[in-house]
């Protein structure tokens, strides 16, 4: 028995028309998760800013942002906004290599120098936080250890919100160096460790979504000169998603 066609010929219809429209009509669409004040790009899922560009105390030089996003727990509660940074060379022959699609991975065999920063958007216990950043799997046991009482105590009990940490990366692929309320609270040296956590943000099964589908979209931009070139190609990619019924590059906090 042959298949209705129809349904096909009106997701293919409807495709066109959002074509269209953001192309040609939605031109704004990039604010709709760009925000903030000059300088900085708002998290839509929490509101809170990081700067462009930022200086770490691995490698030196500034390092640009990557992307945004929140780590949200059942979709409702919003833990804590992120930003990704890694450096400008890294993030230019990421989105050339990928097209825009498989970015987030670039990034990560882009190596350099990384880092995320973790802002909360709510007061949370610092053995949550621990508990939750060292669940990286294929990482010594011990090493795991070490890392959870670094974080606790450089936590001191529990983050408060608005206070950040952050998570840098090593050029080579073996330290990880944290830092708290911006003050550097010790570091590790281990290529799993190190590759886990650059997993646990940008990895297959990320802990916020909307910071890969975020990478997506500014790659999308950058592969096409920033130009509506980037904003049609970024639409063609997420109709295509759509097509295929999936929920991964629809650029929306609740996918």
């Amino acid at each position: 028995m042959a298949k209705n066609p129809l349904p096909k010929i009106l997701l293919e219809i409807l495709g066109v028309v959002v074509v269209i429209v953001a192309v040609y009509f939605g031109a704004g669409l990039d604010q709709t998760t760009s925000g903030g004040h000059a300088g900085m790009r708002m998290d839509p899922g929490t509101g809170i800013e990081f700067p462009l560009s930022k200086s770490f105390d691995i490698g030196g030089g500034q390092l640009l942002l990557a992307g945004v996003g929140t780590r949200a727990k059942a979709a409702v509660v919003k833990i804590y906004g992120a930003g990704y940074y890694a450096s400008e060379k890294v993030l230019k022959e990421a989105a050339t290599k990928s097209g825009g699609k498989g970015v987030a991975k670039e990034v990560i065999k882009g190596g350099g120098t990384q880092a995320v920063v973790l802002t909360f958007a709510m007061g949370i216990g610092a053995g949550k936080v621990a508990e939750a950043l060292s669940g990286v799997g294929g990482v010594a046991p011990d090493v795991i250890t070490t890392f959870q009482k670094l974080l606790l105590d450089g936590m001191g009990g529990s983050m408060k919100k608005g206070e950040s940490m952050t998570l840098e990366f090593g050029p080579r692929g073996e330290v990880v160096l944290v830092t708290v309320r911006g003050k550097k609270v010790g570091e590790m040296k281990d290529k799993a460790l190190h590759a886990g956590l650059k997993e646990m943000y940008l990895g297959a099964k990320p802990v916020s979504q909307t910071l890969v589908r975020y990478i997506v979209r500014l790659a999308l931009g950058r592969s096409h000169g920033g130009t509506r070139g980037g904003q049609e190609a970024w639409m063609r990619l997420y109709v295509a998603t759509f097509y295929e019924g999936r929920c991964s590059i629809i650029p929306h906090p609740t996918c």
